[in-house]
């Protein structure tokens, strides 16, 4: 019988030891559809939580365009800072709905470093999935190897955290639409 409890550890593991890259190892070539999927799959496959899991696909991407979440690209084809804009869609999208990634996004670039402003949200995914990582293996040390009951309440309360971030990430994200609103209204 597999042992849950090792194979979970082995990819926590691998999550301790993933940084993003920063933006200046971002390909420098424009790349076409097809290379951007690929560059993306595996630059995300860290992240795949089974084999059937699809981090990005033609269509998504297309998608993020035509709601202006990414610009358009240059004659089919996408930069270095589609990439950049790409990987922070997909890093968020589990937990903020696409308006508001665009929220962020259209102010976390706006009239900044791009360069800076990415490095920075690489290197504060990087922080933050290493914390849950080390939470989540000092956790697993009070689980028998394989207790499904044990691993199911990990799973859970890992879940209602999840939820918890979520939901106040949401909040946040209406209060601040509430206060532009209000703000344009007594201009």
């Amino acid at each position: 019988m597999k042992n849950v409890n090792k194979s979970l550890e082995n990819w926590l593991n691998e999550l301790n030891n993933f940084s993003f890259k920063n933006y200046e190892a971002k390909p420098d070539m424009d790349l076409y559809m097809e290379q951007i999927l690929g560059y993306l799959d595996r630059e995300l496959s860290i992240f795949k939580t089974s084999s059937l899991d699809k981090q990005i696909t033609s269509s998504m991407i297309n998608n993020y365009v035509k709601g202006e979440v990414i610009p358009s690209p240059n004659a089919k084809r996408y930069s270095k800072e589609h990439i950049a804009l790409i990987l922070e869609v997909c890093l968020l999208k589990k937990a903020l709905s696409i308006s508001n990634i665009k929220t962020i996004l259209d102010s976390s670039f706006k009239d900044t470093d791009f360069n800076n402003t990415y490095n920075d949200f690489a290197k504060d995914s990087s922080k933050t999935l290493h914390k849950v990582a080390d939470d989540t293996l000092e956790s697993l040390k009070n689980v028998e190897t394989n207790d499904q009951k044990a691993l199911l309440d990990l799973a859970l309360k890992l879940g209602l955290e999840a939820n918890a971030n979520m939901l106040i990430a949401e909040r946040i994200m209406d209060l601040i639409r509430i206060h532009n609103t209000l703000k344009k209204d007594n201009e």
